[in-house]
C-alpha cells in the first residue's frame, strides 16, 4: 500500500500551464482527464479518458495522444502514485487517486 497523498494540488501558474498543454494536446478545452495503467498482450501501456468542456468524453484514437497525457501529468505531479489510476480536475487543479467501490454484492450488501 502507497503512502503516497491520495490528493496533490496544482498552483494558479501550473493550472494555466497545464489547461494550455491539454488543450494543444486534445485540440479543444478539457474538463478533466482520468489516466489508467491497463496490461495489454504488448505490455503496460496508458489509457486516457478525455472528458471535454461538454462533459462528453473526447475520443483519442491515436495511441501517443493517451501516452502524451499520462506524461504531461505525471510531470506535474511527480510525487502522486502512477501505479493507480488518477482523475485530474482542469477547473481546480486537483489531481485525485481514483478509487472505485466494490459492488454491493462483494461488500456482503444487497444485489
Amino acid at each position: 500500500m502507497s503512502t503516497a497523498p491520495t490528493e496533490h494540488q496544482a498552483d494558479a501558474t501550473a493550472r494555466r500551464a497545464l489547461d494550455e498543454q491539454l488543450y494543444t494536446l486534445v485540440g479543444r478545452a478539457v474538463r478533466e482527464v482520468r489516466i489508467t495503467r491497463v496490461r495489454r498482450s504488448e505490455g503496460l501501456r496508458w489509457v486516457a479518458m478525455v472528458i471535454g468542456s461538454t462533459g462528453k468524453e473526447v475520443r483519442l484514437y491515436d495511441r501517443g495522444l493517451h501516452h502524451a497525457a499520462a506524461v504531461i501529468l505525471r510531470e506535474a505531479f511527480p510525487t502522486a502514485d502512477w501505479s493507480t489510476a488518477q482523475n485530474y480536475d482542469v477547473r481546480t487543479g486537483t489531481l485525485t487517486r481514483r478509487t472505485t467501490a466494490a459492488p454491493a454484492g462483494l461488500r456482503g450488501g444487497r444485489r
